[in-house]
Parts: structure tokens; C-alpha cells; sequence
């Protein structure tokens, strides 16, 4: 099972990711100043899923979310294949992970806790709603919380659902 990191930021720069000098590829090089990590450089590829279809510019304030599994280059600055982008106005934490039916993450380290209101905005990775109970699936979370460490307990203001291929 894929265990994935997230990282806070603001964007230094945003070039085009070439492999090869003739290269026209459809991927970005995305450059982030990060507090605890220094620089990183996130590949965002026609794979990477960028909440809301958001275009980053430099000075921005960003979310990634990065695969821990997948090798990365050994250089500096280390090089990680986006999982998800999101634009970061407002401070959010944000986490990407397998939650159960009870919506308790499957390291067991959150829990979400969706308010009957309507508050929590619920949606699938195209923008549309989803409908029912979010748990049994990858969920993208977008939360407030002053504490860098995630809580036990978490009202998200927006879920993104993510369905296997044949939901």
C-alpha cells in the first residue's frame, strides 16, 4: 500500500521537466521552498491530480503530496513525482490517504468526522459531488488545525474521493 508525505511550501519556480534535449514532454518542474525540507523539486506529470486545476506561479503557496514508496534520484534538490497539488491560501493542512468505512485512516492516526450540515464539501477528483459515504476509498482532505502533527479527530472543509477505475 502506498504511504505518502506531504509537504507545506511556497513555489520558487515552475519550468518545463525535460529528460532529453529534444524532449517536448507534457510534464512541469515544480520548484518549492519548504521550512523543513529546504528546497524540493516536485515533477508534475499528465498523472499528478492539481485541485481545482489550479496553474501555480511563483510565490505561491502550495500543498504536495508525494509517494514515499517510489525511488527517487539521488541529487540535490530531491526530485519527488507528484500525487497531488493544491494551492494554499488559506493555511490548510492536508493529508492523502485509505480510509475505512468508518472513516478511520488505515494507520489509524485520523479519523474524519463529517458534520451532517453540509459544511464538508465532497467531491470527486472531476469536480462533481459525491453522494454517499466517503470511506472505503483514498480520500485527499483539506483541513484547518493549528498543529503540524495531524489530530486523532479532523472536520475537513473539502474531501476529494478518489475511485478505483470500475465505481
Amino acid at each position: 500500500m502506498a504511504n505518502y508525505s506531504t509537504v507545506y511550501g511556497i513555489v520558487g519556480s515552475v519550468t518545463p521537466f525535460y529528460t532529453t534535449v529534444s524532449d517536448h514532454s507534457c510534464s512541469l518542474l515544480i520548484s518549492v521552498n519548504t521550512q523543513t525540507m529546504g528546497q524540493i523539486n516536485f515533477v508534475v506529470s499528465p498523472q499528478t491530480f492539481v485541485l481545482e486545476q489550479h496553474t501555480f506561479g511563483q510565490g505561491e503557496p502550495i500543498i504536495g503530496i508525494y509517494d514515499t514508496s517510489v525511488p527517487v534520484p539521488l541529487i540535490y534538490p530531491p526530485q519527488y513525482q507528484a500525487v497531488v497539488l493544491a494551492q494554499n491560501t488559506f493555511g490548510y493542512r492536508a493529508a492523502l490517504n485509505y480510509f475505512d468505512e468508518d472513516l478511520l485512516s488505515v494507520d489509524q492516526t485520523m479519523k474524519l468526522n463529517i458534520p451532517s450540515d453540509g459544511s464538508t464539501q465532497v467531491l470527486l477528483v472531476n469536480g462533481q459531488n459525491f453522494a454517499y459515504n466517503p470511506g472505503d476509498h483514498y480520500l485527499f482532505i483539506l483541513y484547518m488545525s493549528d498543529s503540524m502533527n495531524p489530530s486523532t479527530e479532523v472536520t475537513p472543509q473539502k474531501i476529494i474521493v478518489f475511485c478505483n477505475s470500475d465505481e
